[in-house]
């Protein structure tokens, strides 16, 4: 195998910044940066990059789906998702868009050197706490009752900034409380609203009173 040629997707200039420096000690090379999906989608073409190396929470368009569009517009390209977010939903709704791997932002340097060589060789990976959050999931699915499906499409995260929502936060404020930015904030607004096919932030009260993350005055 020759030169892997990485592109690197993140809001966060700093994390991206350590990427870099950590990929290039190693032999990658980084051919090309973007702070958003929109972003990555419009300078990737240029590249010929053999890998990208993606966020999810990020604002326009998050990396799930800009992985989504990635696998149709350039199939070629691998795709290891590079996350803080532990909810083994996000990771199963990454593989589904076409990821080959989830690594999360807290794994050691060893480990994400590891998920991109087996990216890279064909083969799949995942973080062994997402690896367990999925198990967990699935064996809590095959005890469930037949015709008794009862996931909930929400992340954990997701559900935290529902319940802030209904508290009456706005976007800042639930942005300081969960350490995250105001554009993350935001992006998991409307991922809230596809999932739950809900158009205003009254729907979203709503159901979270109904899921019990929130108390109707």
């Amino acid at each position: 195998m020759g030169e892997v040629k990485i592109f690197l997707v993140d809001d966060h200039p700093l994390l991206r910044k350590g990427l870099r420096v950590l990929l290039k000690n190693r032999g990658y090379s980084v051919v090309g940066e973007a702070d958003n999906g929109l972003e990555a989608l419009e300078r990737l073409g240029n590249t010929q990059a053999d890998l990208v190396l993606m966020d999810i929470a990020m604002p326009l368009i998050d990396g799930i789906e800009t992985t989504r569009r990635l696998s149709v517009e350039s199939p070629q390209t691998r795709v290891l998702i590079f996350s803080a977010l532990t909810d083994s939903q996000q990771a199963v709704e990454a593989f589904r868009a076409g990821a080959m791997g989830y690594v999360l932002k807290s794994s050691d340097p060893d480990e994400i050197l590891i998920a991109i060589e087996r990216v890279m060789k064909g083969h799949r990976f995942t973080s062994p706490e997402i690896a367990e959050n999925m198990l967990g999931d699935f064996v809590d699915m095959v005890r469930r009752e037949p015709g008794k499906d009862r996931r909930d499409p929400l992340s954990g995260r997701e559900k935290e900034v529902l319940t802030l929502i209904a508290e009456g936060d706005t976007n800042k404020d639930i942005a300081s409380k969960l350490f995250i930015s105001v554009s993350t904030v935001k992006t998991h607004r409307v991922n809230m609203m596809k999932k739950l096919k809900i158009k205003d932030t009254a729907g979203l009260v709503k159901t979270a009173i109904r899921k019990g993350l929130a108390r109707a005055e």
